[in-house]
């Protein structure tokens, strides 16, 4: 029976089928991976409902429900965006949504939030931007669902977020690198210290606590991007014994590289090195870097699915952190020497 004095929407149709508002758009648009009951389920309610959009040329709903998302980036030109982007586009298309890519531009005076309002998208996803208190009430104010992926600070509690273990990542690199017989230990961390840099670190510092060797290490502080070899780096590594350094992103573990070879010393015979993102680069550096892997594309994937099964909550419910799993991928890099090698 179909519903009477409203428009029966799609989280009626996805309520009375049992399942979430992205599994009932992906039955009614024919994509994705559903169970053919699953499917046939969604398609009964809406029948029975009286949900029924009309179709535009491309063969997509052209009801009155926005099919877009939007997905806010500070550039696109690393490797960081470019699988966000990539997993954030395919659970789209696979929803029956389109991805609209905008750009955070490097001025205070941007207003992209009026952007972003103007073209009212089904949800939006903030990809490791720092929006300002004011941007964060404007979307808000939206009434459109907002997630925020891998935040660089502790976001506000009506805001959901999608990240990465940071914290079980560090401690799995410090486990890692002690169980290869290093005497000493470096931690290089991020400047600005963002709140997913200061979890690696914790999670690093816990594991040689646990071990009982956090007397030996020492931090040295690094830029995010365009890391260069300091003083205070070559100081770290410097002196007697094997070192194992935990760098909180793999920019900063190449640094690493080049401030070895300065001072002649080998990988991983005399520095052992893990990283953290586990880039495209990670696996072609010579020796081969061991990094701890964000699942990039899954977070993105997920933020994407949150945002489509959010509309319609109130906006002032509180949120949760969703976290994925990370995984530590040994390579050459963070080996033991054989005593041939030693």
């Amino acid at each position: 029976m179909a519903h009477s004095g409203r428009e029966v929407a799609l989280r009626d149709v996805a309520r009375a089928a049992g399942v979430s508002i992205s599994s009932a758009s992906r039955a009614l648009s024919g994509r994705g991976d559903l169970r053919r009951e699953t499917r046939q389920r969604v398609l009964d309610a809406a029948r029975e409902l009286g949900y029924a959009p009309s179709t535009s040329a491309g063969g997509r709903p052209a009801s009155s429900e926005p099919r877009t998302v939007e997905l806010v980036l500070g550039s696109f030109d690393d490797d960081w965006t470019a699988a966000v982007t990539d997993g954030a586009r395919t659970a789209a298309f696979e929803l029956g949504f389109d991805l609209v890519l905008t750009l955070e531009r490097d001025d205070p005076t941007d207003d992209w939030p009026s952007r972003v309002a103007a073209r009212r998208p089904a949800g939006i996803v903030l990809g490791i931007i720092r929006p300002t208190h004011r941007q964060i009430l404007e979307l808000h104010d939206l009434r459109i669902p907002v997630i925020l992926l891998d935040p660089r600070s502790d976001p506000d509690d009506r805001l959901m977020t999608v990240g990465t273990r940071d914290l079980q990542g560090g401690r799995d690199a410090g486990e890692h690198l002690v169980a290869s017989g290093a005497d000493r230990f470096v931690v290089v961390t991020g400047t600005p210290p963002y709140r997913f840099g200061r979890a690696r670190e914790e999670g690093f510092a816990s594991a040689l606590r646990q071990a009982g060797v956090e007397d030996s290490l020492v931090r040295v502080p690094s830029q995010w991007t365009d890391a260069t070899v300091t003083p205070e780096l070559l100081g770290a590594l410097a002196g007697a014994g094997e070192v194992g350094v935990f760098a909180c992103n793999d920019e900063m573990a190449l640094t690493v590289y080049r401030a070895a070879r300065r001072l002649g010393k080998r990988i991983p015979d005399d520095v052992r090195v893990v990283g953290f993102n586990d880039e495209p680069r990670a696996a072609s550096a010579e020796p081969a870097l061991s990094s701890v892997r964000q699942p990039l594309r899954e977070m993105a994937g997920r933020a994407v699915r949150l945002a489509v099964e959010q509309r319609g909550e109130a906006p002032d419910a509180p949120h949760d952190r969703v976290e994925l799993p990370s995984t530590l991928v040994t390579r050459e890099s963070s080996r033991r020497p054989t005593a041939r090698a030693r």
